[in-house]
């Protein structure tokens, strides 16, 4: 009984996961990059955890991130707009280099050449043509602006880097998690709004928490399977 508890719990888990591998053309692993060349000559970088659905039927250039982040340096074709569409907001552009990212709150758009017209799916008359080194956060209904130099620290992943300047610890965590892929689990709410700066490689991201951890003073212990507990 016991075992087909366990089972049961493993499959519950994955389930996600598996609907999303049902969906996606494309999809990586915790910790694990793609390049990939596009039918129309783009070329599309995606990050760790993260997933898409392709459409270039009939002319059409639309790429649906499904989960996590991806960059694009896409080949200009003013008759054919290529279109990114997230959980919250998308955006289109003729030709040039920007990535997108989606979670459950929010999509962030980045770019770094070139222009991107960008806005939140519920509020067509909400958007905003962003020029290289700017970027937006896009939710339900909103967008507002990155802060000046955000642009170019949220695309350090791109070099195996994660940057940050001044975040909440808890944020920093929440990315984190995509390149661990295991359990980081914080009981210590005050932990989670401690201030941290730093920029260090992606390849070894239990160090990068550990290396955090002792900044902050917190207690770091790794249990079997990887789990991770802060306090």
């Amino acid at each position: 009984m016991a075992a087909a508890v366990v089972i049961l719990a493993v499959a519950v888990a994955k389930f996600p996961d598996f609907m999303l591998s049902m969906r996606a053309d494309y999809m990586t692993a915790a910790g694990e990059s793609q390049k990939i060349s596009l039918p129309d000559g783009s070329v599309m970088t995606l990050n760790t955890a993260s997933s898409v659905s392709l459409d270039f039927a009939d002319g059409r250039r639309e790429v649906t991130l499904l989960s996590g982040e991806a960059f694009f340096q896409v080949v200009h074709d003013p008759q054919h707009p290529f279109r990114v569409t997230g959980h919250l907001g998308d955006a289109e552009v003729k030709g040039t280099a920007f990535s997108v990212r989606t979670d459950e709150t929010e999509d962030t758009v980045l770019v770094r050449e070139g222009l991107v017209d960008a806005g939140p799916l519920e509020s067509r008359q909400t958007r905003a043509l962003l020029a290289a080194g700017h970027g937006a956060i896009i939710t339900k209904a909103s967008m507002s602006p990155m802060p000046e130099g955000d642009t170019e620290r949220g695309l350090a992943w791109l070099d195996g880097r994660i940057s940050f300047v001044d975040r909440p610890f808890g944020r920093v965590l929440d990315d984190l998690r995509r390149y661990y892929g295991g359990r980081i689990i914080v009981t210590n709410d005050r932990l989670k709004r401690t201030a941290v700066s730093g920029d260090y490689r992606l390849d070894n991201p239990e160090l990068v928490i550990r290396s955090l951890a002792e900044a902050t003073g917190a207690k770091f212990t790794r249990l079997p399977g990887g789990i991770i507990f802060l306090r």
